[in-house]
């Protein structure tokens, strides 16, 4: 009998390919892997969120405060839901509207618009309180008082969850300072 001899080149294509078990194995650890990493990715995710409309807020609050002392006039920030119009019922959720109010009357002019800020991303809520509840306004001097009240915060909170939260306060002389919180206020779980 004769030996019958396999070159090479069969050899490596026999051998080259994967098993099924070889195949699942790697499936399972891709789908480990992804459900691992798909809860933080979220958190990362409501991180940037709440960072980047405390910014927007933050800096719509300077850009008043440093007009007001530019101008020597009123210069106020409120909520809009079109960048043109102040709402008047306090829901920051629609974004917000930068302008001077140098003829007093609490409208806005052309002439007075400053800058507007987009909404935040719907997953975001806003509350503010104190002398910031539905518009804050600055001077030279500081910042306002709004019905008896001189000092205002605007509580971010992530819609659905009762973690990480930041909070923008408003002091007498206009100081702006933001204080993450790693449980949330009590602000946001009654929103």
């Amino acid at each position: 009998m004769k030996k019958v001899k396999h070159n090479n080149l069969d050899k490596l294509t026999r051998s080259s390919g994967l098993t099924v078990v070889e195949l699942l194995i790697i499936l399972s650890a891709i789908a480990i892997v992804v459900l691992i990493s798909v809860p933080g990715s979220s958190m990362v995710l409501e991180n940037y969120r709440l960072k980047s409309t405390s910014s927007d807020l933050v800096n719509g609050l300077s850009i008043a405060k440093g007009e007001a002392i530019k101008r020597g006039s009123t210069v106020r920030v409120c909520p809009s839901s079109n960048g043109r119009f102040c709402r008047t019922d306090g829901n920051w959720n629609h974004g917000w509207l930068v302008y001077s109010d140098g003829n007093g009357d609490g409208t806005v002019q052309e002439i007075e618009f400053i800058q507007a800020f987009q909404a935040p991303n719907p997953n975001i809520s806003i509350i503010a309180t104190g002398a910031v509840e539905t518009i804050a306004s600055f001077t030279a001097t500081g910042m306002k008082q709004d019905h008896g009240l001189q000092t205002g915060e605007f509580h971010i909170c992530h819609r659905g969850s009762k973690g990480r939260s930041k909070i923008i306060s408003v002091d007498q002389d206009g100081w702006v300072q933001t204080t993450p919180t790693l449980t949330g206020t009590a602000e946001c779980v009654s929103s």
